[in-house]
């Protein structure tokens, strides 16, 4: 029925309680003294402690503050033959269950021990209760379909019950700070700042001043002492965005970071203590990186403790459904509808800008399409054509596919990047690089 433990430094108390709960059917084990107990309590689970107040080696009171720290879940009942008020209330104000008077009858101690086993009983119901509306409404804030999604929540809401740095890898738009922000909500830090930051948006010096802050003087323009954002996240969590984007120089500095739970100011030669959680992200390979010698093993494996990989919305087609349906409830006010075959060609699509481009996918039709229902026609778009084609029957790679696409849209907004970013659902820098890596006409692109 539950595990009991019985602390009383007589001997026939002792006995005389063991064999009253046992015949309960109750698990009973006896000590003598405070320091046993304590012993007891740390090797043990116990559902209900029952203590003598005055003992040889202490008091109960005591005992019961040290079983709210080694055990907070178990009920303890306090027995004495020596109460009085100040002490019953002290005892019930640390979180005793009750407080029973020498002598006592048998079945009053007997009633007693029921109740708080039903307490206890109601109480973990309420808690269970409680994280399974937590878990539902957890999913209804990340939108998906697919079992591999579901997982990648259940493994993220394990991950936020610690504090391991997590590193979550995923193409650009699949979600990744979505996923750190849900990680956040659901941890112990929930109460204290979320800061994200781009580290590839920002060059060293900026980067290492906006994390680590500075003090006057530092460097030219430093005219007042900065706080950096990693003291601004004290307490919570920080978000380092495309982190495998670094310098090597940096990432020395932050592995010190990790490693000592303190930063130095830019042009300071003191140091803070922090207490950040690291959440980092990034949209390349990071294993082929610390191969390459491009990123630090060291740091990487600091950082890697809980590894969250997004898959792209291509490998996870049954998202696409409900994703659209979502977007299209918040831009078009629950009066828009995607026809069958619009839908179709969504579903056909290969999203290389992945979740964020579907989001200004939608949000742009139900800006330019007037009527109610979305069809083939209003994603002209998204339309193959001639030799560019990569419907169902072109079978090309998908770097093809990426490579066509972004040309495509880059000739839309007649070379402006940053309106291709934005159409795309990804970062100007992210646009530069597949210029480049691609080798595309600046003429044509």
């Amino acid at each position: 029925m539950g595990n009991i433990l019985v602390l009383d430094d007589e001997q026939g108390m002792r006995d005389m309680l063991q064999m009253m709960l046992e015949e309960e059917g109750y698990n009973v084990t006896t000590v003598p003294g405070i320091a046993e107990a304590t012993a007891a309590v740390k090797q043990n689970v116990y559902d209900l402690i029952i203590s003598d107040l005055r003992l040889e080696d202490g008091n109960g009171i005591d005992f019961l503050s040290t079983v709210k720290e080694i055990s907070p879940f178990s009920s303890v009942i306090i027995i004495t033959a020596y109460a009085t008020l100040e002490s019953a209330l002290k005892a019930i104000r640390i979180g005793a269950y009750d407080y029973i008077l020498k002598p006592f009858k048998i079945d009053m101690l007997r009633n007693t021990v029921r109740n708080a086993f039903q307490k206890k009983t109601l109480v973990e119901e309420n808690l269970y209760l409680r994280e399974l509306a937590d878990r539902a409404n957890i999913y209804d804030n990340i939108v998906a379909e697919s079992r591999i999604i579901r997982n990648l929540i259940d493994l993220s809401y394990k991950a936020a019950q610690s504090d391991a740095n997590i590193m979550i890898t995923g193409e650009s738009g699949v979600g990744k700070e979505m996923f750190a922000r849900f990680i956040h909500k659901n941890s112990r830090r929930k109460e204290e700042p979320f800061i994200a930051i781009n580290c590839g948006a920002l060059p060293e010096n900026l980067l290492e001043s906006e994390l680590f802050g500075y003090v006057t003087g530092a460097f030219t323009g430093a005219n007042k002492n900065k706080e950096g954002l990693f003291v601004v996240a004290n307490k919570g969590t920080i978000f380092l965005d495309e982190i495998s984007e670094t310098t090597n120089n940096f990432q020395v500095k932050l592995l010190r970071v990790i490693q000592e739970q303190e930063i130095r100011p830019v042009g300071s030669s003191s140091v803070k203590k922090i207490d950040v959680r690291i959440i980092a992200a990034s949209n390349k390979d990071m294993s082929v990186m610390v191969e390459e010698g491009s990123f630090r093993k060291d740091l990487y494996y600091r950082i890697n403790v809980i590894p969250v990989h997004i898959p792209p919305l291509r490998e996870r087609r049954e998202d696409i459904p409900l994703l659209a349906d979502h977007f299209l409830r918040q831009y078009g006010n629950n009066r828009k509808k995607l026809a069958p075959d619009a839908l179709e060609m969504l579903l056909r699509y290969e999203f290389p800008g992945n979740v964020r481009e579907l989001q200004n996918i939608i949000e742009r039709v139900c800006v330019l399409t007037q009527g109610s229902l979305i069809t083939k026609e209003d994603l002209y778009f998204l339309e193959p054509s001639g030799e560019e084609g990569y419907g169902e029957t072109a079978l090309i790679p998908l770097k093809e596919v990426e490579k066509r696409h972004l040309l495509r849209v880059l000739r839309a907004c007649e070379g402006n990047k940053s309106r291709a970013a934005d159409i795309l659902g990804v970062s100007r820098k992210f646009i530069y690089s597949k210029v480049k890596e691609y080798q595309l006409d600046e003429n044509e692109a």
